[in-house]
This record gives structure tokens, C-alpha cells and sequence, in this order.
């Protein structure tokens, strides 16, 4: 047997295996062993059929189709142990040719591969972030809408109200075509469709605008204050003067932010919002009572200027937290920009494949699925394939070089490591924790608080890193768990 490896720019590798005519004849033979014991032929028993007689009556096309099948799997392996190339996945056969001899041709697709280059030179900037007094003002506010009088009214919408919404946006289509082809998907569905479907599943759909889904949803509460956030600029506005039961339909523009809003920042969302409920909000006097009230069951309640003094703690920590994450993902950017990432078309679909999955669980909770979405916008599932391909194909990448990191960097996770998270997360349940505790024995449980603590740690070591403080790595003969590792994924969204 002759074996060539050839690699393709596909990140892919194809073998040609030339065997000899023997060895065919030899599966041909084992075959028709098989399918003689799967077939009857007339005037022989099961598995009695000499094998000439068996090929007249099954033909020679399909004893050479169960003979590849047998010596395909073995000469495939045969090939993976002598190139030792790492596949990502099964190979397929490509081509199979008999003459001048028995010849196959096999496509594999490659295990994934990361050249971080020079990454432990990447520097960047890092500025201490500073808590002002108007923040801890807008903390204290909140904090006293929390412990707020609130009244249900039936005067229109003011700003400084809460409101009950139900909410359903969407992106415009960008044609007339599209819209009539949108809204004729909107139809109301056949008395049989309809009653395979909850009631509140066809409520939501029967009043939602054409258009690729923005936002859905049902009895949200808003707070019309600047203090907190709207769905798009002009949201808060947009409601004043509303009533109970009104609807309300609008456009907005979303802010050229693709951080935030990713391919449809800039654009236009159109909102269809139904009032349900309108509250007023008395809110408490800020002094020393206050500040009493709300740490009573602390062994000692705070004074206002020691509850100023802790909000600003707080805050500041969490601002750090903050800077220290945006920090930590800008410095991945610049390793990922100048790193070499190859992955196969294969790996490619199976994380856009898991990737719709997320897509799929989002839009429930919103009250839609994946099958809504494609049936709205006219989509089928390759073109989802493709609108994603870009934003997976960056998430894929930052995800193979986040793996490669933790192996360069020798970032592990211990066993103490884990208890040690394990009994912070108890901490925080109290007289619950007893309860809890058990949850924690399970084997996948402890796997995703070590993956967590893998993520932290190798994030951390990124920071160091951009900041010039990261300590040599220690070489590390042991590959970290691939499943572990895949964690992260869900930081690449």
C-alpha cells in the first residue's frame, strides 16, 4: 500500500492510497460474505451462494460498494497512524478510481492550529478609573427608588414614572419587496397551525411588525428616569403621555455603537409598545434615617456619610472589575490580530452550529425561536451560515488562541482552587447553603466552577501581560482539558 499526504489551503489534507489489486479482490471476497447473509438467493440457503452466483444476483455494483465500505475504514486508519495528522473530524472520500489500480482519495479535515507569534510584547495603556460624586449621587437615587412609595396612576406617562410594557421592535426591511414579502409571512396562520400553538405564542405574533427581531417582550418594567437604561435613545420620550391600554408605534435610531449593537448599530428599529401599567414613585428623604433603614440587619446600621463612603467602595471596585475586563479584551484583540489561526470549514460549521443554538435559546426568552426568526425573515438555515459567518469566524479564532494561551502561560486550576470558589459561592446563601452544598459534588458542577476559575485566570494573565508584570511562563508538558477550555466560548458572543 502507497500513501500520500497532501496538505490543501483549506486547512484540509487529502491522502491518496494505492493498494493492490489482491488486497480489493480480498474485500470484494469478505463482501459477498456479508451480503450473503443478508439476501436469499434462490436455490441456496443463506450464505450458501458462491460468490459468482451472488454477484450475478446482487450485481457487481453493490459488492464493490460493501467492499469499500470495509477496506475504506481500514486503509483511512491505516493513513491517519502512518501521516500522523491530527483530524478534527472523519474524513470522506473524495474520489475512487479501480484502474490503472485500486486507488482512494480521502479529504480531511485538520485539526485547528494557533501561532501566538510574539505575544508577551503586546503593551497597551491602562488608566485607573475614577468614581465621581455624580455617581455615587446616581447610586444613592437608585437606591432609594428601591425603597421607594410606589402607586399605581392613571394620569398619561411622565417621565419619572414605572412602566408595565409589552414591547415588540424590529429592524425594517431595507426594501418595499421585503416588507410586502415580511408582512405576507405574517398571515394568520390555518385553524389546524394555530392550534398547535399556545395562545400567548400567537399573541406575540399577531401585532409584530415586519422586520428582523429587535427586542420582544411581555410585562417589562421600565423606570423613565436617566438613571437607568432604554432599549434605544429617545425610548423614555417616546411614551410620555401615554395611557393605560394605549398602543404606541415609533421609530428610533440606534447609536453607531457595534460593541453594543453589533451589525445593526446605526440603524432603525421600529417599536410596537402596548401601556399596561402606570406607577408613580414617591421616593424617601437621603439622610441618616434613610441610610438607618436600609442596613438594618447589619450588626451596626450605617450613617448616611458611612453609606456614601461605602456605595463609593463599591463603586470603585466595580469600575476596576469593569476597566480591568475592557482592558483585558482589548489586549486579546491585539494578540488575536497578530496571531496565525487555522481551522478547517468543518470546525467552522459545528461552532456556527452552536453558535445558532445560543441564538435559539435567546430568542425564547424573548419569546420567539431560531425557526420564528427564519420564517420572518425568509431565511434558511445556510443563510444564517452565512450572515454569521464573519462575527463566528472572530469568535472561533479569539477561542483557539484564548486555548492557546492557557497551555503557553501553564494557566491550571487545583483541586483547592476549586473548594476554595466552591465555598465563596455557598457564602453568598446563606442558610441555604446546606442545601446547595450537594450540588457542588457533582463532577460536571466542579468542571464549570474550574473552567470559570480557568477563564479568570487566564484573563488575568493577559492583563500582566499588556501591562509588562506578567512572571515567565513555566513550560507545561500536559495539554489543558479541551473541555475546560471551551468554556470560554460563551465570552466570545
Amino acid at each position: 500500500m502507497n500513501i500520500q499526504t497532501e496538505r490543501l489551503e483549506n486547512h484540509t489534507a487529502r491522502f491518496t492510497i494505492e493498494l493492490d489489486n489482491e488486497r480489493l479482490e480480498q474485500a470484494k471476497q469478505t463482501a459477498a460474505r456479508k451480503l450473503a447473509q443478508r439476501v436469499n438467493v434462490p436455490g441456496f440457503r443463506k450464505g450458501k451462494a458462491p460468490y459468482r452466483i451472488l454477484v450475478n444476483y446482487v450485481g457487481e455494483g453493490a459488492v464493490l460498494e460493501e467492499a469499500l465500505d470495509i477496506l475504506g475504514n481500514e486503509v483511512y486508519k491505516q493513513a491517519l497512524d502512518q501521516s500522523g495528522i491530527a483530524p478534527y473530524g472523519p474524513g470522506e472520500i473524495e474520489d475512487f478510481q479501480t484502474e490503472p489500480q485500486p486507488t482512494f482519495k480521502f479529504i480531511v479535515p485538520l485539526q485547528s492550529e494557533v501561532d501566538l507569534k510574539d505575544y508577551r510584547s503586546v503593551r497597551l495603556d491602562y488608566t485607573e478609573p475614577v468614581v465621581e460624586d455624580e455617581d455615587v449621587n446616581r447610586s444613592l437615587k437608585m437606591l432609594r427608588e428601591q425603597h421607594a412609595l410606589v402607586e399605581e396612576s392613571h394620569k398619561p406617562v411622565a417621565l419619572g414614572n414605572r412602566v408595565t410594557l409589552d414591547i415588540h421592535a424590529v429592524v425594517p426591511p431595507t426594501s418595499s419587496a421585503d416588507a410586502d414579502a415580511d408582512v405576507a409571512d405574517e398571515k394568520p396562520e390555518t385553524n389546524d397551525q394555530a392550534e398547535t400553538e399556545t395562545d400567548e405564542h400567537d399573541h406575540a405574533h399577531d401585532h409584530m411588525p415586519a422586520g428582523e427581531p429587535f427586542l420582544h417582550e411581555h410585562d417589562a418594567a421600565y423606570i423613565l428616569s436617566e438613571d437607568y437604561d432604554e432599549p434605544a435613545p429617545g425610548f423614555r420620550d417616546a411614551l410620555v403621555g401615554a395611557n393605560v391600554g394605549e398602543n404606541r408605534e415609533f421609530e428610533l435610531t440606534l447609536p453607531d455603537d457595534e460593541d453594543d449593537y453589533g451589525e445593526i448599530a446605526g440603524q432603525k428599529v421600529k417599536f410596537h409598545v402596548t401601556v399596561k401599567k402606570i406607577e408613580t414613585i414617591t421616593l424617601p428623604s437621603l439622610n441618616d434615617d434613610f441610610a438607618a433603614r436600609v442596613t438594618a440587619e447589619e450588626e451596626k446600621p450605617l450613617t448616611l456619610l458611612e453609606l456614601r463612603m461605602r456605595v463609593r467602595e463599591n463603586l470603585q471596585k466595580y469600575a476596576g472589575e469593569q476597566a480591568k475586563s475592557q482592558y483585558a479584551e482589548e489586549a486579546l484583540d491585539k494578540i488575536v490580530e497578530q496571531a496565525v489561526v487555522s481551522f478547517s470549514e468543518a470546525e467552522l460549521y459545528d461552532f456556527t452550529e452552536d453558535y445558532l443554538g445560543r441564538l435559539d435559546n435567546d430568542l425564547r426568552r424573548r419569546g420567539l425561536t431560531l425557526e420564528d426568526y427564519m420564517r420572518i425573515t425568509s431565511k434558511s438555515r445556510e443563510d444564517l451560515h452565512n450572515d454569521y459567518r464573519e462575527v463566528v469566524t472572530s469568535n472561533l479564532k479569539r477561542l483557539l488562541v484564548l486555548r492557546q494561551l492557557i497551555q503557553a502561560e501553564a494557566v491550571t486550576v487545583g483541586e483547592q482552587a476549586v473548594d476554595e470558589q466552591i465555598e465563596r459561592i455557598l457564602e453568598q446563601y446563606g442558610p441555604q447553603r446546606e442545601g446547595l452544598s450537594s450540588i457542588f459534588k457533582d463532577a460536571r458542577m466542579r468542571d464549570s466552577v474550574r473552567s470559570e476559575l480557568l477563564e479568570q485566570g487566564v484573563f488575568d494573565r493577559i492583563v500582566a501581560i499588556a501591562k509588562g508584570e506578567a512572571p515567565e511562563a513555566a513550560p507545561v508538558e500536559s495539554v489543558v482539558d479541551e473541555t475546560a477550555a471551551e468554556t470560554t466560548q460563551g465570552k466570545e458572543e
